[in-house]
């Protein structure tokens, strides 16, 4: 299932809505032919549609009034990441059973994860059925991972409720559950920042320090690269298009070098 999304994600838009265009808070009428689409995709029929256009209703399709959010998706994110927190935690808790409290929690932070909610919604092509404003809909809000992995915890919580947790259990089943294992086993999806973080404080050594080496190029192209230290001991350089990327790639390389007795003989002084 998860190769099945990957190979998915890139596939092309569907022409937008000239009517949303024109009148940036007009919401299309319920049961048009995208939600029909919407609803084959997501492997769910709804008895009430009005609940799938709000799940799809994102906060720049509504008039300024809406100081509350009710006209737009936000509620239905918030009872959706309650219905997925739930429902994770009995999958993992089931499949599991080896796993300690600790090693289940980071599981569920992982699979959770705006990447991989993102990732799925993005295959799901739940972009292309997004109610937008004018002006999100043109900065590329339909790519934006927080819109989309937020959208897919609206449309989990438009299930739960039209169809209850059996339903929103299935859903999750098609497009969660069953690559997990895959989502685990991809190194894209490992936090080095994370797991550097753990290693350095179990041994004594505090936070791990990062510190710009270099960063070159035009403002639209930086690359910077980026050392870490451990303990006073340089463990590894890593470099990317922004900071946040560089770290995890210094953070990797660290992984790979950490050695505890090399760390404690190190005569390496602190990084100023």
């Amino acid at each position: 299932m998860y190769r099945w999304l990957l190979e998915n994600m890139n596939r092309r838009k569907q022409p937008g809505n000239l009517l949303r265009l024109i009148f940036p808070f007009r919401k299309s009428g319920n049961g048009g032919p995208s939600l029909v689409k919407c609803q084959k995709t997501i492997g769910y029929r709804f008895r009430n549609r009005d609940i799938l256009t709000l799940a799809l209703t994102h906060k720049s399709s509504v008039g300024p009034d809406d100081k509350k959010g009710l006209q737009s998706n936000e509620r239905l994110e918030f009872l959706g990441d309650a219905v997925l927190n739930c429902l994770i935690t009995e999958h993992l808790y089931h499949v599991y059973p080896k796993k300690s409290e600790g090693q289940l929690s980071k599981v569920k932070s992982l699979v959770v994860s705006r990447k991989i909610l993102g990732e799925i919604a993005q295959a799901l092509c739940l972009g292309e059925y997004l109610l937008f404003g004018y002006s999100e809909k043109k900065s590329g809000g339909d790519h934006r991972m927080s819109i989309l992995s937020n959208a897919f915890e609206a449309v989990l919580g438009a299930i739960y409720l039209d169809g209850g947790l059996g339903k929103a259990r299935k859903f999750l089943a098609a497009f969660l559950f069953g690559s997990i294992d895959l989502f685990l086993s991809d190194e894209s999806n490992i936090n080095y920042k994370s797991r550097i973080l753990e290693l350095s404080q179990r041994d004594g050594f505090g936070i791990p320090r990062y510190r710009v080496v270099s960063s070159r190029g035009p403002e639209h192209a930086k690359e910077f690269t980026i050392q870490i230290e451990v303990g006073g001991t340089m463990l590894g350089h890593g470099s990317g298009p922004n900071k946040k990327i560089a770290e995890q790639n210094a953070a990797r390389e660290a992984m790979h070098s950490y050695n505890r007795e090399t760390i404690i003989n190190s005569k390496g002084a602190p990084l100023p």
